[in-house]
């Protein structure tokens, strides 16, 4: 096959997709796209043939002193996917593989027709149109599709499943370039997946090994250039999703603080509940009286489902207070006064609007539509502490002085065994910070996080989202051990 990799050199800076920051570069590495093969064996030739261009690219950098980065969708608000020389882009690595019986560990005790081994520039949202056709699901998303297999994976995007898990906990095998002529393909000794033979074809080397595993899942990119995925999905299945506002009462309190949902009137039974959330706008009180709450409960699939007509110009069912804040731009007054607040106010309660829908994966978490410069910051704290660290947002918020459009959103995640997941408590409260992206924005959420550390509670920062004020000591507090555990890893 010809080679599908060409090495752009007019490309000297790359822009995230949130503006949020502008990255010098010396170049581009870009691929063609490849129209799959129906033939298992020209499919995996094709893989295997950009594995050796991949190599290729790492022998150079090496060889002329460059840093190398593999780069998904720009995602991401921080520069954790980007580097100051050479970028991948690889969003046309699109190969996927169904595994035969005898690639399959004999040990493996999981459902073998739902495993799929995909190349790491499926978007999510590719990802779920194809698993759709095959009556299947992913077992967890983030709030949209755009995002890259790979790049929401190595990042910890995390949803609010919170009996699952987030994205990397559906990952059970990583096949990683790691050099000019060095390949691995890692799983869990603790729970293996595929035979020798599967790593053998890919011309890798296998490794069962749970803390090497554990360590690459969230890397950030950091152990090399993930090449491909095994991903464990699902049956599919439906989730009926409303979101509604909710009196910050006692009940609401209590759910927030301890996943008991006793005290709330839900629209199903709380047994079926897949996602749980919660957003605020702070402009509305200290604390607000109101929050709205967004839940979706699970269902069995039935082809007569009635997929739900949503406006393409409207974020998703799916979306988060990123999309709120993109809405909203260019319709806020400025300057921002007590006066303008009730409109403020107004125009964020028309973007949380209820709704009652039904729909898949690929229905409800749908592309982001989000433009202009949003700003996104996210920690992961003990579901214990989730009420006090949610008041001491509001409570830094009022003692703030500036009037910032913005939201505060608690979604709830089951604990990651990745190493460096931010979603690292069992279950974790992740902690968003949505606005528009200005310096006062930035410096209000870097205020919450220090009173977070003045009260003692611990946090994990989203490695994708901003995360300036992320510091070594702030990284070593929360994960402990395990910082060492992933750089003798890497």
């Amino acid at each position: 096959m010809p080679k599908r990799s060409s090495f752009r050199t007019d490309i000297h800076s790359w822009e995230g997709r949130h503006q949020s920051y502008a990255q010098t570069i010396e170049g581009l590495h870009d691929f063609k796209v490849y129209h799959p093969s129906d033939n298992p064996t020209a499919r995996l030739k094709a893989y295997n043939d950009v594995t050796q261009e991949l190599q290729g690219m790492i022998a150079l950098a090496v060889q002329n002193g460059k840093s190398l980065r593999a780069m998904g969708s720009s995602w991401s608000f921080s520069t954790v996917g980007v580097t100051g020389h050479e970028l991948i882009n690889t969003k046309n690595l699109r190969i996927g593989f169904t595994l035969p019986a005898s690639d399959i560990s004999p040990s493996y005790v999981g459902d073998r027709d739902t495993l799929r081994f995909l190349e790491c520039g499926y978007s999510m949202g590719e990802v779920n149109h194809m698993l759709f056709k095959d009556r299947l699901s992913l077992k967890a998303s983030g709030s949209n599709n755009g995002q890259t297999l790979a790049g929401a994976v190595s990042t910890g995007t995390h949803g609010s499943a919170f009996k699952f898990g987030a994205t990397p906990d559906f990952v059970v095998g990583i096949h990683l370039i790691t050099g000019p002529s060095t390949q691995v393909y890692l799983q869990r000794a603790s729970y293996p997946v595929v035979q020798p033979s599967f790593a053998a074809n890919l011309g890798a080397e296998l490794k069962n090994d749970d803390t090497l595993f554990n360590a690459a899942l969230v890397s950030f990119g950091s152990f090399g250039i993930i090449h491909g995925m095994m991903i464990e999905t699902r049956e599919l299945f439906l989730l009926h999703a409303s979101r509604y506002f909710q009196p910050f009462n006692a009940a609401l309190r209590a759910a927030i603080s301890t996943l008991n949902f006793s005290g709330l009137t839900l629209p199903k039974p709380a047994s079926k509940l897949y996602h749980f959330q919660v957003s605020f706008n702070p402009n509305e009180g200290n604390p607000p009286a109101e929050g709205a709450l967004k839940v979706m409960f699970e269902d069995d699939y039935t082809d007569d489902y009635v997929p739900p007509v949503w406006d393409d110009a409207e974020p998703g069912p799916g979306a988060s207070g990123l999309e709120v804040m993109g809405a909203l731009i260019g319709a806020i007054p400025s300057p921002l006064t007590g006066l303008t607040m009730p409109l403020l106010n107004a125009q964020v309660r028309a973007h949380l609007k209820p709704y009652a829908v039904t729909g898949t994966f690929k229905d409800l978490f749908r592309g982001e539509i989000a433009q202009g410069k949003v700003f996104a910051s996210a920690v992961g704290v003990p579901l214990s502490r989730s009420l006090e660290a949610l008041l001491i947002a509001f409570e830094t918020y009022a003692n703030f002085g500036t009037v910032l459009p913005m939201t505060c959103t608690v979604r709830f995640v089951k604990g990651t065994q990745a190493l460096l997941g931010f979603t690292k408590f069992d279950p974790t409260c992740v902690l968003e910070i949505d606005g528009i992206n200005t310096e006062k924005t930035q410096e209000f959420a870097n205020a919450v996080w220090t009173n977070l550390e003045q009260a003692g509670i611990p946090f994990a920062m989203h490695w994708g989202k901003f995360n300036a004020s992320l510091t070594p000591a702030r990284v070593r507090n929360v994960y402990g051990e395990n910082v060492q555990k992933w750089i003798d890893s890497r």
